[in-house]
């Protein structure tokens, strides 16, 4: 083990909280199959939360969360058997570079788990894992439905949260309520008909782009009905395009860099597409309450964080129609070449039709710099 500490992860398991409850951790191998438990059950505590120390074990695991919470919508106890857990997926643990990882067990980490896996009859090989948790997390307008710890639906506990936490903790809570209406003889049975339907909704978006018009009306009225939602309006708002996939633009470095040349700075201004019906912005994003778009909306390729990518910022000016962006690499690593350096996701406003060559970047802002912040010859940025 790298410094002695062993591979470990934290979380919360919600549908509302689970407490008390228990988790479960089982290793995947590179193939899907799951095998050995790693650890549990361990208990979570009255928040939901929990911790799980997986010794020096390194690859991908699957979650599994049982036990008992308050249905948000209903105010009933339900309880959740160990034999018919909520899942959740992640890709890779280890004790070294992911190590204590967060891992939340929600409605929604089971509803990606149940994309990969064809609802427990297929393997989930780690590309199927991350593939299913990007489509939900896309979904859902929720950054990570991995990576994010919802809390409880009450005034205190979102007011100590952050805004991904809020919008979560919402997003859980219009699911209890659009459940409660389901088809069933009991609450347990409710959510798994509204799970059923769910499973099915986001398998339709992946090949349509997006779920029935049906679905999206039924989340947005019960997210609507929610107390919550106007005390939080900013994490209610994460939801204006729910039900929809995003679009996405890729930012990439052409031409030929001087020898000996990395860069280790891009910065500059993106001119976004106007929608010519109504003279209005054509794309939105899910930003935070100053304008800083999301984490996963605005990131590094992967080839760009092997050469050492630390910090992807971008934040969205409203009035000016603009996105400024930056994009940084630690100083002591190689540095980028030419090729994809970051991609942005986008919602498309309704009504409006986007490409990538609907955005331009500003004159003159754009700045690529090397080790020592001295600009760049011979490269330059395009969008495509």
């Amino acid at each position: 083990m790298q410094g002695g500490q062993p591979a470990a992860i934290r979380g919360t398991a919600a549908a509302g909280i689970i407490y008390p409850g228990s988790v479960k951790v089982f290793a995947v191998s590179p193939t899907g199959a799951k095998g050995a438990l790693l650890a549990g059950p361990v208990p979570t505590s009255i928040d939901g939360t929990y911790s799980a120390s997986l010794g020096s074990y390194s690859g991908a695991i699957l979650v599994e969360a049982s036990g008992t919470y308050t249905d948000e919508a209903t105010g009933h106890s339900v309880s959740i058997a160990p034999a018919k857990p909520l899942h959740a997926m992640v890709e890779v643990v280890d004790n070294s570079t992911h190590n204590n990882r967060t891992v939340a067990v929600t409605p929604l980490t089971e509803l990606a788990w149940r994309k990969a896996s064809g609802n427990g009859s297929a393997p989930t090989t780690p590309a199927a894992m991350t593939s299913a948790n990007h489509l939900v997390d896309d979904l859902f307008k929720i950054s990570d439905v991995v990576g994010i710890e919802p809390v409880r639906a009450d005034n205190a506990s979102m007011a100590n949260a952050s805004q991904e936490a809020q919008a979560y903790t919402l997003a859980l809570s219009a699911f209890s309520t659009m459940c409660s209406t389901a088809a069933g003889a009991t609450d347990l049975d409710k959510l798994e008909s509204g799970l059923s339907s769910m499973e099915t909704e986001v398998a339709g978006a992946e090949t349509n782009g997006s779920m029935s018009t049906t679905a999206i009306s039924d989340f947005q009225n019960a997210l609507a009905a929610l107390p919550l939602s106007t005390d939080f309006s900013a994490a209610r708002d994460q939801f204006a395009t729910v039900g929809k996939k995003s679009q996405t633009l890729t930012l990439s470095i052409a031409g030929t860099l001087p020898t000996g040349t990395r860069i280790h700075s891009v910065q500059g201004n993106l001119v976004l597409p106007v929608n010519t019906a109504n003279n209005l912005l054509g794309v939105s994003f899910l930003t935070d309450s100053t304008g800083q778009v999301l984490a996963k909306q605005f990131e590094f390729t992967d080839a760009a964080l092997a050469a050492g990518g630390t910090t992807s910022l971008a934040n969205f000016q409203a009035p000016q129609g603009m996105l400024s962006f930056s994009l940084v690499f630690n100083a002591s690593a190689t540095g980028f070449g030419t090729g994809d350096i970051a991609t942005l996701s986008y919602e498309v406003v309704n009504g409006a039709t986007v490409t990538a060559a609907d955005f331009a970047l500003a004159a003159g802002s754009v700045k690529i710099t090397d080790v020592n912040g001295v600009d760049i010859t011979g490269v330059s940025l395009v969008l495509k």
